[in-house]
């Protein structure tokens, strides 16, 4: 129902043909950035089965991943707001990841040795960099082409095509494995992605946006301006709780393949794909919620969530513990919706690109850097302690949605378009 009520105010509203092409391409690249970036934990798994990795190895790979993303998407989100065009950055930026799997490939393929150690970071370092242009960049151009009454839902509706990617991406890498190998699988869907930054690159066209410059001449005051009350205590509890999310996420194919004894086979990618497919319906779903009701107990909601769903796959088996990795896919894969309808009640006018920046590059990316590290040292130098370290995991998950209290409330927000 609330599909058929958000088109009808898309249609309607005057500028509806630019607002259509911005969802719609935003959604093509969300859909091609979230499918290769939530694919890198199934290649590590599969690296760790087909190259035998150390857990140290794989540590140091998901440190080079998320942490690269969490530091350059400030400098993105700042670049960004200087310039008023953020659509060739993101096309940019799917082309670095699209660069990061080639070089999976090429490392897996024809390296071994220190050379092949180091070519999986590098790999995993421009997979990581080129993942810190697409989330906050898009948006801005989705909070500013749509007004409040309907940007929750242009969001969550964004964010469930990057479902969609995540939940596709692992089968759509087992069946072209299938058809010539493991790593050329790998080398095809970059194709793929350099394929979709073109496509956006050429068609989608906005006006240009309002540049903070415009609205803060003083450049210490531009940087500054974005560091209000709201947008820190959100970056941090974002922080805590992608910590949380993303420090099982990124190892739970690993532990699906040796723990559950699943191994490197298409039962791994649609056990992963069952997980990520929920949040399709959970991303539009809070996207509509977060319009409706207060932002901030959705948000709480949500984390929460997330912690019980993982508790509840690790204690229970057969048909219960699917059913709860889909909740914790349902749950813990919101934050595209929920933080940045959250961000935009503290932004400052023109700085919108460096606030989605903080809150989404050093807050859930941030988190997304450190998680895998915790689980990593948790895990030491036995894949046994994963389940150790994921209910670690649920409790700073709680810890996160309880403090989602401390975020303050937001004065309703002005109407703003934006556009030159």
């Amino acid at each position: 129902m609330f599909f058929e009520v958000f088109w009808c105010e898309f249609l309607f509203e005057k500028d509806a043909t630019m607002r259509l092409k911005s969802l719609l391409f935003t959604s093509l690249g969300h859909f091609i950035n979230d499918g290769e970036g939530f694919l890198v934990p199934v290649i590590v798994a599969v690296l760790v089965s087909q190259r035998g990795i150390t857990p140290l190895e794989v540590t140091l790979m998901y440190l080079a991943f998320y942490l690269s993303s969490a530091v350059l998407s400030v400098y993105v989100g700042r670049f960004a707001d200087k310039t008023g065009y953020p659509i060739p950055i993101i096309a940019v930026g799917l082309s670095v990841v699209s660069i990061g799997f080639l070089g999976f490939y090429l490392s897996a393929s024809y390296t071994s040795g220190l050379l092949f150690f180091i070519s999986l970071i590098v790999s995993a370092f421009l997979a990581g960099l080129g993942g810190a242009f697409f989330h906050p960049l898009s948006a801005t151009v989705l909070q500013t082409t749509f007004e409040e009454k309907a940007r929750g839902k242009a969001l969550g509706i964004n964010g469930a095509f990057g479902s969609v990617g995540r939940a596709l991406y692992p089968s759509f890498f087992f069946l072209i494995a299938a058809l010539v190998t493991t790593f050329d699988a790998i080398a095809v869907l970059s194709a793929v992605g350099f394929l979709a930054a073109l496509a956006i690159w050429i068609g989608l066209k906005v006006p240009k946006i309002k540049t903070v410059s415009e609205q803060l001449p003083d450049k210490k005051a531009k940087f500054r301006g974005a560091f209000t009350k709201g947008i820190v205590v959100l970056t941090i509890v974002t922080f805590v709780r992608s910590l949380a999310v993303i420090g099982v996420n990124s190892w739970i194919p690993t532990f699906i393949s040796i723990q559950k004894g699943v191994g490197i086979t298409n039962l791994l990618g649609i056990t992963l794909t069952v997980m990520y497919a929920s949040a399709i319906i959970g991303q539009p779903l809070f996207g509509v919620l977060v319009d409706k009701f207060d932002k901030r107990l959705i948000f709480g909601l949500s984390s929460a969530g997330s912690s019980l769903s993982i508790l509840g796959y690790l204690f229970t088996t057969g048909v219960s513990e699917i059913v709860f990795l889909s909740l914790f896919g349902f749950f813990a894969f919101s934050a595209f919706p929920l933080a940045f309808a959250l961000s935009r009640d503290y932004a400052p006018e023109g700085g919108s690109s460096l606030a989605n920046a903080l809150v989404w590059g050093l807050g859930v990316t941030g988190g997304g850097a450190v998680g895998p590290i915790v689980t990593g040292l948790i895990v030491a130098n036995d894949y046994a302690n994963l389940a150790l370290a994921f209910e670690v995991m649920a409790i700073i998950a709680m810890i996160s949605a309880l403090a989602t209290i401390l975020i303050p409330k937001a004065k309703k927000s002005t109407k703003v378009p934006l556009f030159h």
